[in-house]
Order: C-alpha cells, then structure tokens, then sequence
C-alpha cells in the first residue's frame, strides 16, 4: 500500500528537469487543433493621463497538411478576432495584425523540430493583409487630415510594405502563436538574449519541470538593454513608421535630456511565459504575463491559450 502511494505522489509531482531537453514538434499528417486565445492589455499613460484598457479573443485553427524528414508543411488560419476597447492599446500591441490576417490561410513549412522558416503562400497572405492594412490607413487619414503634414500617407504605405516583408510575418506568427520555442534545446538555468516585439530586448531564465508526460516550459524575462539602445529602439520604431531616418533621430536627440532629467530614458521589461507540452509536441495550455515601461508609459499584457478542439 505504501509502495501504491509513493508511486501515485511521483507521477502527479512536478519534477524539475535539468537535462538538456529539446522543445520540438512531432505531429502526425492530418493533425487539426484548435485554440481559444484571450488577452487583456492595460496602460497607463505618462504624467497621470489616465488608464486605457483593450482586450482580445481569438480562435486560431492549425492542420499538419504534410509531414516529412524535412518537416512539416502546416496550414494557421485566424477564425475569430473579437476586439473590445482603446484603439491605441490595441495598436500598441499590435492586434491590428491579426484582424488582417482573418480568415485567411497561412501556410508555412518548417524545419524537422518545428520551427517555421517559410511561408509558401506569402503572396496571397501579403495581398489580403496589404488590402485591410490600407484600408485602415485610408481611413486614419480621412479622420485626422493633418497626418498628411506630419507623415504623407504614401510614405506610411511603403513603410507597410517593409513590416510586411516574409521575415516580418514569420516573426510575427512565431512569437504569437505555439511555435515560439519549437527548435530550443534547453535545460534548467539556461539565460538567452531574445528580441521581442519593437526590438525590445531581455534575458530569459529557464525552467523545465516535467508531470507525467507533459513537459512544461517556464521562461522569466528582465530587459537587458542600455539607455543608448533603448534611444536606437525607439528611432529605429520611428522609422519603420514611415520616418525618414535624420528626421526621427533629430527629434528623439532633441528631447533625450529633458526626458532624461524626467527619468522616462531607460527601459523596464518582465514577462513569464508558461507552456505546456504534450507528447506528440502540440501545447495543450500556455499564459504570458507581461509588463512594460517606456516613456513614462505603463503596458500590462496578460493572455491564456488553451485547445478547444483536436482530432488526435
């Protein structure tokens, strides 16, 4: 009897794993699943302007169209993008993304652990995204005639066109969706440098612990990066929007001291991310929990996923 209940106690205890494991795929042809996402984002905008807050829940459906030693050829489609809230937040965050992305196929093959190195369908991806993304534009634009004097729309149109480059869209998917850990081989207490979303850079600690036969996967972030690069991050940003390069770094030099002596020049980035791996490699259940301050300006991002159909 007491041989039954140590038994039981070590298969439901979480074991902390320090072997290297190696975080990969192993989905079979035919896979379909189906996640339900949601987000709540909060900021608190500098010098006591108030809090805004926006939330998202989104439905994203995965198939494994093929399988081979190479790897696999899987096609992601957003389903739902349900929006609730400030529209500032949501673009700080980037959701804009995935309500262009609705309901159309993206499929991208990826190498023998998992991780995406190709979109096969980028220019009908490109297209859709393009169309909704200008629509957008054409209405910011229609709404805010001034813009025009700050940044001509046509400028703001071919700077879309470089965030939209296939690098970009698999950045993107991979660091929004199950994929961002496949091809890492990790062991307990290993630290990397990682580049986040607008180049904000940190060093994330791992945790491997497994129960039963889920592995979970613990990442905890602290920004890393020196004033100097955070001023480099944020012209850098600046001219993704559509800037010319000497315009967005005169008016950031022209602010840095006085923005400085306010004490809004440095960076302050945390997140835990949490994912739980199945056998066969799919992550039954993941939570990001993150904070950022830039500028005097405070973002709390929180989000679950967790499957809600699958075939296997």
């Amino acid at each position: 009897m007491k041989t039954f209940i140590l038994s039981a106690m070590l298969c439901s205890a979480a074991i902390v794993v320090n072997a290297q494991t190696s975080i990969k795929a192993n989905f079979n042809k035919g896979d379909s699943t189906i996640y339900q996402s949601a987000y709540n984002f909060k900021m608190d905008l500098p010098m006591g302007g108030g809090r805004k807050e926006a939330s998202m829940d989104l439905t994203q459906r995965y198939v494994v169209l093929d399988k081979s030693n190479k790897g696999f050829k899987i096609e992601s489609t957003f389903t739902n993008v349900d929006t609730k809230g400030d529209e500032m937040v949501m673009q700080q965050n980037g959701v804009q993304n995935f309500k262009y992305m609705l309901n159309q196929p993206i499929v991208f093959l990826t190498d023998a652990n998992g991780k995406i190195t190709k979109i096969e369908n980028y220019d009908a991806v490109i297209e859709t995204t393009s169309k909704h993304a200008i629509a957008d534009l054409d209405e910011m634009y229609k709404k805010n005639p001034m813009l025009e004097q700050v940044m001509p729309k046509a400028t703001a149109i071919m700077a879309l066109g470089d965030q939209l480059s296939e690098e970009n869209v698999i950045s993107f998917i991979t660091n929004n969706s199950i994929f961002s850990f496949y091809g890492k081989t990790i062991k307990t207490g290993d630290v990397e440098t990682r580049t986040f979303q607008q180049g904000v850079k940190g060093k994330t600690t791992y945790t491997l612990t497994t129960t039963g036969n889920v592995t979970t996967l613990q990442g905890d972030t602290k920004g890393d990066m020196t004033e100097n690069e955070v001023k480099q991050m944020i012209i850098s940003n600046m001219q993704k929007m559509g800037m010319d390069a000497e315009t967005a770094k005169s008016q950031i030099e022209m602010g840095w001291g006085q923005m400085k002596q306010m004490g809004m020049t440095n960076l302050y980035f945390t997140s835990k991310e949490i994912a739980d791996y199945q056998p066969n490699g799919w992550v039954s259940t993941s939570s990001t929990n993150a904070a950022v301050k830039l500028m005097g300006m405070d973002l709390k991002i929180d989000g679950e996923q967790k499957i809600v159909s699958k075939n296997w």
